[in-house]
């Protein structure tokens, strides 16, 4: 993944242009790239709303219908939403960009509302910059939300890719075993959705890339290789637009069960298209088997994370891990903003999510994480959320289930996802 901090950003040169002529780019120079706002998150993002008039970043996908809207503030007069395409120069060192949109808002219910389709031929990110008279407008933008509308399908397939010698490494269940009970929860679950079929593959015998991926080993995701997501592998030829869950024999942080790409978005080739899973887990004394349950249920899990759900309940460690990436510690968003998902106070303020009073996990992404026990008095079978399969950790005893407003972003964003 590239690095934006620090690039200086060139402007040269506009595209289309829908209501006037004037040009007024992001000066939020690296910043744009750590703010981002992604299709249909209901977090309350205030750091996105607090910089968009300077430039933030809009995941956007082709042929979907978009909607950017916020809270009228009295005091100004509306601004005209500028919108911008970025490429990197022929050396890759620095950013430049050409206006795409240039869109006036109507008054909706007290709020602007801004509406655009993504014209594109694959995903990617559009800049903002709100203009007033020339300048940056410095009206208060609050209560921001950015939706989506795709006309793709509400279909997906899975196909479940193995990655070392993981048959000879599973305990007290097949392959076959767990890609029934694999497609059966994600059936069972995944209900505003249909999926079609699940199918096996063998990493080892990929077409072009098998010989990288010995059968004879154990696969650590995280060391065997610097891809720590394996994303080569997705977009397996012939079935280029299912979902590929990798299964490794574990990952090299210690507690986590899977993790994947947040708001993916890539049902197909290239980066953010795997969801990672091992079939055990590393611990301070060695590696232990996980149950068929555990990783079942971390699938539902990480896909969830792949198509824009968030956590219940944020940690510590998701703001550490989206301050560097995504959300640059926006704490706005300890709660995921839906109003049928409790959250959990003391997920946070307890420090959930570290391992036996180590420091905080890190992977390059939202992980699940495995709590073999409670020592102290937080127990997070209390939380209210704990029986969401967001929840970021796993609960004994629970019966995880998700809620109708994440069913239904998950089949929203699906049908954004060109597939």
């Amino acid at each position: 993944m590239l690095s934006f901090i620090g690039l200086v950003l060139f402007f040269a040169g506009c595209a289309e242009s829908e209501t006037e002529d004037f040009t007024l780019y992001p000066d939020n120079q690296g910043d744009i790239f750590l703010r981002r706002l992604y299709p249909n998150d209901l977090a309350q993002n205030d750091s996105a709303a607090a910089n968009i008039a300077h430039g933030i970043t809009l995941v956007v996908h082709p042929n979907a219908t978009y909607q950017l809207s916020f809270d009228v503030d009295p005091n100004f007069d509306a601004p005209t939403l500028q919108l911008f395409r970025l490429y990197l120069n022929k050396d890759q060192t620095e950013w430049h960009g050409s206006r795409v949109r240039s869109l006036e808002p109507v008054v909706e219910n007290g709020r602007y509302v801004y509406s655009f389709v993504c014209e594109e031929n694959s995903f990617t990110e559009w800049v903002t910059s709100l203009a007033l008279d020339e300048n940056y407008y410095e009206g208060k933008v609050s209560n921001i939300r950015f939706t989506g509308n795709g006309a793709y399908s509400d279909h997906f397939s899975i196909n479940l890719i193995l990655v070392g010698n993981i048959e000879e490494e599973i305990e007290g269940y097949t392959i076959d075993e767990l890609a029934s009970n694999l497609l059966q929860e994600f059936r069972a679950q995944y209900t505003s959705v249909t999926i079609d079929t699940l199918y096996i593959n063998y990493a080892s015998k990929h077409p072009t890339l098998g010989a990288k991926y010995p059968a004879n080993e154990p696969w650590l995701a995280g060391s065997s290789s610097e891809d720590f997501f394996l994303s080569e592998l997705g977009g397996w030829p012939g079935i280029e637009d299912a979902l590929d869950i990798v299964l490794v024999h574990y990952i090299k942080n210690e507690g986590v069960l899977g993790y994947s790409k947040p708001f993916s978005a890539n049902l197909g080739k290239g980066a953010g298209s795997t969801v990672v899973l091992g079939t055990h887990i590393k611990t301070p004394y060695g590696e232990d088997p996980l149950s068929m349950k555990d990783i079942v249920e971390t699938a539902l899990h990480e896909t969830g994370h792949f198509f824009g759900l968030r956590h219940t309940t944020a940690t510590k460690a998701d703001i550490e891990i989206l301050r560097g990436d995504y959300d640059i510690g926006d704490y706005s968003n300890l709660d995921d903003g839906l109003d049928d998902t409790p959250y959990c106070g003391a997920g946070y303020t307890k420090s959930l999510m570290k391992i036996k009073n180590t420091d905080i996990v890190k992977v390059p992404g939202l992980s699940r994480i495995y709590i073999a026990s409670n020592t102290s008095t937080f127990n997070v079978n209390n939380c209210p959320d704990a029986d969401n399969y967001m929840f970021p950790t796993t609960v004994k005893d629970k019966v995880l289930t998700f809620s109708k407003q994440q069913l239904d972003m998950i089949r929203k964003n699906l049908m954004i996802f060109p597939h």
